[in-house]
């Protein structure tokens, strides 16, 4: 469920993120592990893959359960100054196509706090969706796949503004949207085609208002050159981010909105699709159970909604988790 992973991983960012540019307390290894139970359920006619939705009846398909989720990240800080940074594990921050995956990379902290990383996210598409999801026949499944390159500059010049870059590639096995379809010609499946190239961009600024509360209003681009001028988007949004403090109680909440708008008019529906989709996370961390400075209780719930104007494209997903994570 990649948006559960996607929820998850900006939840625990957004708790533990530092406001300041800094790599590490001192040179050598650090790392976290945090393991948590969580309950999430996701509606989506094009990525719910298991047997029961095989055949699509025409109503909305739901898939819930709960879900041990593990997560985990490795730092090795290095230099005179502790300025350089290898990194490996699950991103923190909100990545390339809004989902998590293994990313491994470099980053460097420049004498006026400029921050800048360079990561290879080789996981971040990798997924199981269905070859033709309009068939009315028993649908098969295919494996996505696809890498993503980021580049993250935060503080910039010493600033309190950030901005975060990242080129991604979608490619389907085997894609064959359309083609089971009989009233569609081969040119109008084709028009279906989800393989497709992925540039994303999200500038954010700090807003402190006070030494408890922090706010992170950003601004978000995506456009998706997808082989199908039907799948083809750009994508425009905006995001308010609000890091709470009080004690040693941490709060976060995340509130998002995205336009999506496509190309060309889709062949099955004869309408040229839209999105709106709204997104909210709320996360909370109290650092020192078990007498230990280094051991946190998590809990974190997240919901999103899609709205679009051809209803077969409506998708809905929420998650609620409780969890412990383990700093060293």
């Amino acid at each position: 469920m990649k948006t559960t992973w996607s929820v998850l991983a900006v939840s625990l960012g957004l708790i533990s993120q530092s406001a300041v540019a800094k790599l590490g307390e001192s040179n050598g290894f650090s790392g976290e592990i945090a393991l948590n139970a969580a309950y999430a359920s996701k509606t989506s006619n094009l990525t719910n893959t298991d047997d029961e939705f095989r055949k699509y009846t025409g109503g909305q398909q739901e898939d819930s359960g709960a879900l041990v989720l593990p997560l985990g990240s490795l730092q090795y800080t290095f230099g005179s100054q502790s300025t350089h940074q290898l990194f490996l594990g699950t991103s923190r921050a909100d990545i390339a196509v809004g989902t998590v995956a293994l990313e491994a990379g470099y980053k460097h902290l420049f004498s006026d706090r400029t921050k800048v990383s360079i990561s290879f996210l080789p996981t971040i598409l990798e997924g199981k969706v269905w070859q033709d999801p309009y068939t009315m026949d028993a649908r098969q499944t295919t494996k996505e796949n696809g890498n993503a390159y980021r580049l993250q500059i935060d503080n910039i010049a010493g600033s309190l503004f950030s901005l975060d870059l990242a080129y991604g590639k979608r490619e389907l096995d085997e894609e064959r949207s359309g083609t089971g379809v009989p009233i569609l010609s081969p040119q109008e499946a084709q028009l279906l085609n989800r393989n497709a190239d992925i540039l994303y961009g999200k500038f954010k600024m700090m807003l402190p208002v006070n030494r408890q509360v922090l706010l992170y209003p950003a601004l978000i681009y995506t456009q998706q050159d997808a082989d199908g001028n039907a799948m083809k988007h750009n994508t425009y949004g905006a995001e308010l981010s609000s890091f709470m403090s009080f004690g040693n109680h941490k709060l976060a909440l995340t509130l998002g909105y995205l336009k999506r708008d496509y190309d060309a008019s889709n062949p099955l529906f004869d309408q040229t699709r839209k999105d709106d989709e709204w997104k909210a996370f709320l996360a909370y961390e109290y650092p020192g159970i078990f007498y230990s400075n280094d051991v946190s209780l998590v809990a974190f719930a997240g919901a999103a909604n899609s709205d679009s104007n051809i209803d077969f494209y409506d998708e809905k997903d929420w998650i609620t988790a409780v969890g412990l994570s383990w700093k060293f």
